[in-house]
């Protein structure tokens, strides 16, 4: 387990002894949503299933540790104020290294957001609403490393805890948070997903009524992506197309839609989607399919494909050939768009076609050099995909804004200088987004029908017209620009 400590990590135990809740305790579905503090310095939305159960005025709570979900705290109700004393033992946590730390449950001022140090543990005081459905406080929670002062792993702020939905709900649609594409070479690809345990209205949900589905869509075709997972009970893996919220087998899957790995190759897919499914009050209610764009569909784009490219047809270099070396600019034109692909000026390696040794298919090597993109004077490129195995951050380009492979902007002419040190640009495809900008009525030009003309009102022409407009030609309505 990986995890980060903000802090110092110093353990100085008092006591450590974990919290066990009564035998038999009945437990209730949970929520708690929380701003968590990220290592980069600001804070991100956190959603933490957690099991609540009441013994009298005792209230015990597990899950409030992320990285130890199985472990317990104990809170004393008073009335409408429910208080959790600080540095209750979570249990120990060892990282990738082997190094352990003990953890404890705390709270800490607000005033630690603002970089007051020094704060010690205090405990936590929530205030329940009138229905005894929502806790809700102003102290930061922490999962602390130490009990003579604050040094975390977590720390949460603007805390609220509330009893899931038990009846019917439209779960709120997931998105999907980071797409890793299918790897040739590893042989397999990933997606890890935001997914709050909410319904459309922010209410929370049972996390044992919810799961997902994960589409691809080829061309405006859609299927679901099936993930293999492992039964411990058959010792063999299972495949899974809608996977429950809670579930992990501790390989493919972890649980919340942390991450699933499937193991099907997506240069194909335009698309990645997903979609939460809720089976509450005896009804099963879907969220709409959110959908993360992966690249443009055919019909939407210019591609110049050399992963495409015919292996018997195309000169490609080796390290016994240079066939596929480039040394003077090589055009390339599809639609409306010209590709130049300039010679690598002044390196030692010439931009080349290339056979790569994993994918056995041709790729476009870069060296240094530019390549150019140009449109006629009625089109603008709005996007460019570039698909590539390797690619130089330093690359420049004349305008517009270059992104996670996407340059973005409105011009005629795109210029993108590559940079001529490593790691080398390995581009497998290229796809080019155009618009149409020539539109209404915006030239003159000079007909040649013959026959009357007359007006929308009926009204006759002596001549053919010249201005620009609408006008009826033997019963049919004719534009003149």
């Amino acid at each position: 387990m990986l995890f980060v400590a903000l802090l110092s990590l110093s353990t100085m135990a008092q006591e450590k002894t974990v919290v066990t809740p009564p035998e038999g305790l009945q437990t209730e579905s949970w929520l708690l949503t929380a701003q968590r503090y990220d290592a980069l310095e600001y804070t991100v939305d956190a959603y933490l299933p957690i099991n609540v159960g009441f013994d009298g005025n005792d209230v015990y709570v597990q899950g409030m540790n992320m990285y130890l979900p199985g472990s317990w705290v104990k809170g004393i109700r008073n009335g409408n104020q429910l208080t959790f004393a600080a540095n209750q033992y979570y249990g120990e946590l060892s990282d990738n290294e082997g190094t352990s730390y003990d953890t404890y449950f705390a709270g800490c001022d607000i005033s630690w957001f603002d970089g007051v140090s020094g704060l010690q543990p205090i405990d936590v005081t929530f205030t329940i609403n009138e229905t005894g459905t929502k806790w809700t406080t102003n102290t930061v929670l922490v999962v602390n490393s130490q009990t003579d002062g604050i040094a975390g792993f977590d720390y949460l702020e603007d805390v609220v805890i509330a009893k899931s939905i038990e009846g019917a709900a439209t779960p709120k649609a997931p998105s999907i948070y980071q797409f890793l594409p299918f790897d040739q070479e590893e042989g397999y690809g990933g997606v890890s997903l935001t997914f709050p345990p909410v319904d459309i209205d922010g209410n929370p949900l049972q996390t044992d009524k919810l799961s997902y589905i994960l589409y691809k869509d080829v061309e405006h075709e859609v299927s679901t992506i099936t993930i293999p997972a492992w039964d411990e009970e058959t010792q063999d893996y299972v495949d899974m197309t809608e996977i429950p919220y809670n579930f992990t087998d501790d390989w493919n899957i972890q649980a919340h839609g942390y991450a699933a790995y499937f193991y099907e190759p997506s240069s194909s897919w335009n698309r990645i989607g997903v979609k939460a499914i809720y089976r509450g009050g005896n009804e099963e209610r879907e969220s709409e399919i959110s959908w993360l764009l992966l690249k443009p569909f055919a019909n939407e784009a210019t591609v110049f494909d050399f992963s495409a490219m015919d292996k018997d047809a195309t000169p490609y270099s080796t390290n016994s050939s240079n066939a596929g070396d480039i040394t003077t600019a090589k055009v390339l034109s599809a639609d409306n768009v010209t590709l130049t692909i300039s010679p690598c000026e002044g390196g030692n390696t010439p931009n080349r076609y290339w056979l790569d040794y994993n994918l056995q298919t041709i790729q476009l090597r870069m060296y240094g050099g530019t390549l150019t993109f140009d449109v006629p004077d009625n089109y603008t490129i709005e996007n460019i995909w570039f698909f590539a195995s390797e690619w130089n951050d330093d690359t420049w380009f004349s305008c517009g804004d270059y992104e996670d492979g996407v340059w973005t902007g409105s011009a005629q002419h795109v210029v993108v200088n590559i940079a001529d040190y490593k790691p080398n640009t390995k581009i497998n495809s290229i796809a080019v987004v155009v618009k149409e900008t020539a539109t209404g009525i915006s030239t003159q030009k000079t007909f040649a029908l013959t026959g009357s003309w007359y007006t929308l009102q009926g009204v006759k022409f002596d001549s053919t017209p010249t201005q620009k407009g609408l006008y009826i030609h033997h019963g049919h309505i004719v534009v003149v620009k």
